[in-house]
């Protein structure tokens, strides 16, 4: 491959440590060359071809660094379920703490527990869901093991 400083590299390309950061674009760049060698009957040269294995192999890298990232952030996203239900908890449970107490006594007041109580079990049920959802991705979308948090 040539150095940075013979080749400019793409647009939206840059160095690290050395090495270009392949942009996506590139992998259409690459592409369209080996398309063009195929419409014109040219083989392309053995440097060529090695060039273009290096600039392919740091795509998948990068691409694949993604995909890892990407599981990370959704899974941890997901994992709030935990803190929902930790936090409707103390929701729920001051809730009927209120309705047993005087101030249910107060007009208006009972009716509007009860409207607490009832969306805090919408809430439970959403986070139900990411729970599903989660172990779904997990056990099925094969992103790891259910129980592990990764």
């Amino acid at each position: 491959m040539t150095s940075p400083e013979e080749k400019p590299l793409p647009d939206g390309a840059a160095h690290d440590n050395g090495m270009p950061v392949v942009p996506d674009l590139e992998l259409a760049e690459l592409a369209a060359l080996l398309r063009a060698h195929a419409q014109t009957g040219t083989a392309p040269t053995g440097v060529e071809i090695r060039e273009w294995a290096e600039r392919l192999e740091l795509a998948a890298t990068r691409l694949a660094q993604d995909g890892d990232g990407l599981k990370r952030r959704l899974l941890t996203t997901l994992s709030v379920n935990h803190d929902i239900n930790n936090a409707l908890v103390g929701v729920v449970g001051n809730t009927q703490l209120l309705g047993m107490g005087p101030a249910a006594n107060v007009p208006g007041v009972k009716e509007r527990l009860e409207v607490i109580a009832r969306e805090a079990n919408r809430i439970k049920g959403a986070a139900s869901r990411l729970s599903e959802l989660k172990h779904a991705l997990l056990v099925e979308g094969g992103l790891g093991r259910a129980g592990t948090g990764a």
